[in-house]
């Protein structure tokens, strides 16, 4: 299975997160909607029920992320897969293929967590799950600040400003709830983590540098004890 996936820092090509505006939203544009570290494929070949892509940098996914694969013949070999194994310059998943080597204009990538981004602003962004079984709320980013991003769930949005049925509400939390991305409004690269599947995701990031501990925290839908 590959619904869910985990993302961080330290994946070659993985977006930066720091104390300055713009920088959670490039993140949850990258591991939400987009994916990130696209690579052309030079060679893919499956032997014993395992494929190989050689690509020409290192992969950006590592053991147990997923990738998302394109432009393979046989079809099989596109789509999601699970990293079973990573080198230098290769990337290895299993497969029900036939040995052999894969023809076309292949390519992968980290494969994004399945959401959507309804809504775009300066420094703004509205999130979605793509999932139809879930509730469709919305997740508004308000990242035109440096250390914290203020954010608000909303039942309904029709912009990346205005919503209607807010989480909290505005007799709750005046400005909403806020993450923090760094410690100091600068450029210093802050480690972070994320495991999402398309209904809801975890982000922890150690806004302290290094030394300091993760913090966490959670948008999407609760596994309920009611229909």
């Amino acid at each position: 299975m590959t619904a869910t996936k985990s993302f961080h820092s330290a994946m070659p090509g993985a977006p930066v997160l720091s104390g300055t505006a713009g920088a959670l939203i490039s993140i949850l544009d990258a591991v939400l909607v987009n994916g990130f570290g696209l690579q052309s494929v030079i060679a893919l070949t499956v032997a014993g029920g395992v494929a190989t892509a050689t690509v020409p940098a290192t992969p950006a996914a590592g053991v147990d992320a997923v990738i998302l694969v394109t432009g393979a013949t046989p079809s099989s070999l596109n789509g999601e897969h699970r990293v079973t194994a990573v080198g230098a310059n290769s990337v290895s998943w299993a497969t029900t293929a036939a040995d052999g080597a894969a023809t076309g204009t292949i390519s992968l990538k980290v494969a994004p967590a399945g959401w959507v981004k309804a809504f775009a602003g300066t420094g703004l962004a509205g999130y979605k799950s793509s999932s139809v079984e879930g509730t469709g709320c919305y997740l508004r980013v308000d990242d035109t600040g440096t250390t914290t991003a203020r954010v608000r769930g909303f039942e309904v949005m029709s912009d990346a400003s205005t919503g209607s049925g807010p989480f909290p509400s505005a007799a709750q939390f005046t400005d909403g709830l806020w993450w923090s991305k760094s410690n100091v409004a600068s450029g210093t690269a802050m480690q972070w983590r994320i495991h999402a599947d398309d209904r809801g995701f975890y982000f922890f990031v150690k806004n302290l540098g290094a030394g300091g501990e993760y913090q966490g925290d959670y948008f999407g839908d609760i596994l309920s004890l009611k229909s």
